[in-house]
C-alpha cells in the first residue's frame, strides 16, 4: 500500500500565510480606525501607508490562493481558541491540521507587517 504524501515545507508556508495575512488585514483595519480617533498632524500619511500595505496584502492573498489551488491545498476550517489558532485543510486529497499559539501568531504578524511597511525590526531607534 502506498504511503500518504506528506505536505512539503512550501505547503505549510502557504497555509501559514493563508491564515495569517487575512488576520494582518484585520489588524491594519483596526489600526486605521484607531488613527481616526486621535489627533495627529500627519494622520493622512499614516492612513495612506497602511491602506497601501492593505492593497499589497490583498493582492498577495489572491496569488496565494492561486498557488494553493495549483498544489491541491484547501483550508476548509479555521478556529480561534484561547491558546491560538487552529486550521484544518485538505492537501492533495489528505486531511491535515495546523495550529499556532497566540505568541507565535503575534510574532509572525509583526514580521509580515515589518516586511510590508519596509521596516527593519532588528535595528534600534
Amino acid at each position: 500500500m502506498a504511503q500518504a504524501p506528506l505536505e512539503t515545507e512550501g505547503d505549510l508556508q502557504l497555509i501559514k500565510e493563508y491564515i495569517l495575512l487575512p488576520m494582518l488585514l484585520d489588524v491594519l483595519e483596526r489600526d486605521i480606525q484607531a488613527l481616526g480617533t486621535v489627533k495627529l498632524k500627519m494622520d493622512v500619511v499614516y492612513v495612506k501607508a497602511l491602506r497601501s500595505a492593505q492593497n499589497v496584502i490583498t493582492a498577495d492573498i489572491a496569488l496565494l490562493r492561486k498557488r494553493m489551488r495549483g498544489r491541491g491545498i484547501k483550508v476548509y476550517e479555521q478556529q480561534r481558541t484561547e491558546w491560538g489558532i487552529e486550521a484544518r485543510y485538505l492537501c492533495r486529497g489528505y486531511h491535515h491540521s495546523f495550529s499556532m499559539l497566540w505568541g507565535l501568531v503575534k510574532a509572525e504578524l509583526s514580521q509580515y507587517l515589518s516586511k510590508y511597511l519596509n521596516v527593519d525590526l532588528r535595528s534600534s531607534l
